[in-house]
Protein backbone atom coordinates (compact mmCIF):
# COMPACT_ATOMS: atom_id res chain seq x y z
CA UNK A 1 0.00 0.00 0.00
CA UNK A 2 2.69 2.38 0.46
CA UNK A 3 4.03 2.15 -2.75
CA UNK A 4 1.08 3.02 -3.94
CA UNK A 5 0.94 5.77 -2.49
CA UNK A 6 4.71 7.13 -2.51
CA UNK A 7 4.39 6.14 -6.47
CA UNK A 8 1.22 8.22 -6.68
CA UNK A 9 2.92 11.12 -5.02
CA UNK A 10 5.60 10.78 -7.43
CA UNK A 11 3.61 10.88 -10.34
CA UNK A 12 1.65 14.42 -9.03
CA UNK A 13 5.35 15.71 -8.20
CA UNK A 14 6.42 14.80 -12.15
CA UNK A 15 3.04 16.08 -13.29
CA UNK A 16 3.49 19.57 -11.85
CA UNK A 17 7.03 19.77 -13.11
CA UNK A 18 5.98 19.08 -16.58
CA UNK A 19 3.14 21.54 -16.40
CA UNK A 20 5.56 24.23 -14.97
CA UNK A 21 8.44 23.38 -17.79
CA UNK A 22 5.81 23.47 -20.39
CA UNK A 23 4.19 26.33 -19.27
CA UNK A 24 7.60 28.36 -18.76
CA UNK A 25 8.21 27.24 -22.44
CA UNK A 26 5.02 28.61 -23.67
CA UNK A 27 5.84 31.95 -22.08
CA UNK A 28 9.49 32.30 -23.50
CA UNK A 29 8.23 31.15 -27.23
CA UNK A 30 5.43 33.69 -26.96
CA UNK A 31 7.86 36.21 -26.05
CA UNK A 32 10.28 35.21 -28.49
CA UNK A 33 7.33 35.77 -30.71
CA UNK A 34 6.81 39.20 -29.89
CA UNK A 35 10.42 40.28 -30.00
CA UNK A 36 10.50 38.85 -34.13
CA UNK A 37 7.14 40.82 -34.77
CA UNK A 38 8.41 43.78 -32.76
CA UNK A 39 12.14 43.09 -35.43
CA UNK A 40 9.63 42.90 -38.83
CA UNK A 41 7.68 45.65 -37.96
CA UNK A 42 10.73 47.84 -37.67
CA UNK A 43 12.31 46.20 -40.77
CA UNK A 44 9.30 46.87 -42.92
CA UNK A 45 9.03 50.24 -41.76
CA UNK A 46 13.18 50.95 -42.55
CA UNK A 47 11.92 49.65 -45.77
CA UNK A 48 9.34 52.17 -46.14
CA UNK A 49 11.10 55.27 -44.96
CA UNK A 50 14.20 54.21 -47.26
CA UNK A 51 11.69 54.01 -50.37
CA UNK A 52 10.28 57.71 -49.19
CA UNK A 53 13.60 59.23 -49.23
CA UNK A 54 14.54 57.79 -52.38
CA UNK A 55 11.67 59.27 -53.62
CA UNK A 56 11.62 56.70 -56.73
CA UNK A 57 7.64 55.02 -56.19
CA UNK A 58 4.70 57.00 -56.54
CA UNK A 59 4.40 59.13 -53.04
CA UNK A 60 0.73 60.38 -51.38
CA UNK A 61 0.46 64.02 -51.52
CA UNK A 62 1.75 63.91 -47.60
CA UNK A 63 5.31 62.35 -48.85
CA UNK A 64 4.51 58.20 -48.08
CA UNK A 65 4.77 55.93 -50.71
CA UNK A 66 0.66 54.80 -51.76
CA UNK A 67 1.67 51.14 -51.86
CA UNK A 68 4.43 48.88 -50.60
CA UNK A 69 5.92 46.51 -53.53
CA UNK A 70 7.25 43.10 -52.17
CA UNK A 71 10.26 43.86 -54.67
CA UNK A 72 11.50 46.26 -52.24
CA UNK A 73 12.10 42.98 -49.52
CA UNK A 74 14.05 41.04 -52.29
CA UNK A 75 12.14 38.01 -51.76
CA UNK A 76 12.54 38.29 -47.67
CA UNK A 77 8.89 39.47 -46.74
CA UNK A 78 8.26 41.02 -43.11
CA UNK A 79 6.12 37.95 -41.63
CA UNK A 80 4.17 38.39 -38.69
CA UNK A 81 5.56 35.10 -36.20
CA UNK A 82 2.05 35.56 -34.02
CA UNK A 83 -0.22 35.13 -36.62
CA UNK A 84 -0.70 31.43 -38.34
CA UNK A 85 0.02 31.12 -42.04
CA UNK A 86 -2.82 31.70 -44.50
CA UNK A 87 -3.41 35.65 -43.02
CA UNK A 88 -2.95 38.10 -46.02
CA UNK A 89 0.01 39.73 -46.00
CA UNK A 90 -0.64 43.62 -45.82
CA UNK A 91 -3.85 46.24 -45.97
CA UNK A 92 -3.77 49.36 -47.02
CA UNK A 93 -5.61 52.36 -45.61
CA UNK A 94 -8.70 53.22 -47.14
CA UNK A 95 -8.92 57.25 -47.77
CA UNK A 96 -11.23 57.14 -45.04
CA UNK A 97 -8.92 56.49 -42.66
CA UNK A 98 -6.03 58.55 -43.96
CA UNK A 99 -6.03 59.89 -40.11
CA UNK A 100 -5.69 56.74 -38.08
CA UNK A 101 -2.60 56.00 -36.89
CA UNK A 102 -3.89 52.53 -35.77
CA UNK A 103 -6.19 49.93 -37.87
CA UNK A 104 -9.49 49.94 -36.56
CA UNK A 105 -9.21 46.12 -36.11
CA UNK A 106 -6.06 45.53 -34.51
CA UNK A 107 -6.49 41.51 -33.70
CA UNK A 108 -6.38 39.11 -36.49
CA UNK A 109 -9.27 36.95 -35.32
CA UNK A 110 -9.88 35.36 -38.78
CA UNK A 111 -7.37 34.37 -41.74
CA UNK A 112 -9.25 37.29 -43.87
CA UNK A 113 -7.37 39.84 -41.62
CA UNK A 114 -3.95 41.33 -43.26
CA UNK A 115 -0.58 40.31 -40.89
CA UNK A 116 0.28 44.37 -41.12
CA UNK A 117 -1.95 47.55 -41.63
CA UNK A 118 0.15 50.47 -43.65
CA UNK A 119 -1.61 53.97 -43.90
CA UNK A 120 0.06 55.68 -46.45
CA UNK A 121 -1.17 59.17 -45.70
CA UNK A 122 0.67 59.03 -42.49
CA UNK A 123 3.44 56.53 -43.26
CA UNK A 124 2.35 54.65 -40.64
CA UNK A 125 2.87 50.73 -40.55
CA UNK A 126 1.20 48.36 -37.60
CA UNK A 127 1.32 44.83 -37.03
CA UNK A 128 -2.15 43.27 -36.37
CA UNK A 129 -2.22 40.50 -32.75
CA UNK A 130 -4.02 37.45 -32.16
CA UNK A 131 -6.46 38.04 -29.15
CA UNK A 132 -5.52 36.74 -26.10
CA UNK A 133 -7.79 36.28 -23.07
CA UNK A 134 -8.78 39.50 -22.36
CA UNK A 135 -8.46 42.99 -23.84
CA UNK A 136 -5.78 43.97 -21.63
CA UNK A 137 -3.45 40.95 -22.40
CA UNK A 138 -4.27 41.72 -26.13
CA UNK A 139 -3.38 45.59 -25.92
CA UNK A 140 -0.29 44.93 -23.97
CA UNK A 141 1.35 42.89 -27.00
CA UNK A 142 -0.11 44.95 -29.62
CA UNK A 143 1.20 48.11 -27.69
CA UNK A 144 5.03 46.20 -27.02
CA UNK A 145 4.94 45.07 -31.07
CA UNK A 146 4.04 48.11 -32.48
CA UNK A 147 6.00 50.26 -29.77
CA UNK A 148 3.29 52.53 -28.50
CA UNK A 149 1.09 53.69 -25.92
CA UNK A 150 -2.80 52.96 -26.98
CA UNK A 151 -4.68 53.46 -23.88
CA UNK A 152 -7.23 50.85 -25.25
CA UNK A 153 -7.76 48.19 -28.42
CA UNK A 154 -10.75 50.43 -29.48
CA UNK A 155 -8.85 53.46 -29.64
CA UNK A 156 -9.43 55.40 -33.09
CA UNK A 157 -5.84 56.07 -33.08
CA UNK A 158 -6.18 59.73 -34.93
CA UNK A 159 -3.31 61.25 -35.75
CA UNK A 160 -4.34 64.45 -33.45
CA UNK A 161 -5.25 62.35 -30.53
CA UNK A 162 -2.26 61.66 -28.15
CA UNK A 163 -2.89 57.79 -28.56
CA UNK A 164 0.96 57.07 -29.87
Amino acid sequence: MRLIIDSLVLLMILGIVAGAVLHFRTKQETEYKIEQARREVHRFGSQIKLQTAMGITELTSRGFPVSVDPEWFGGNLPTNPLLGRGHPWLEIARTSHQDLRHPVIKTASDHTIAQFWYNPYLGVLRARVPARSTDVATLKIYNRVNECRLPNLFASGVSHASSD
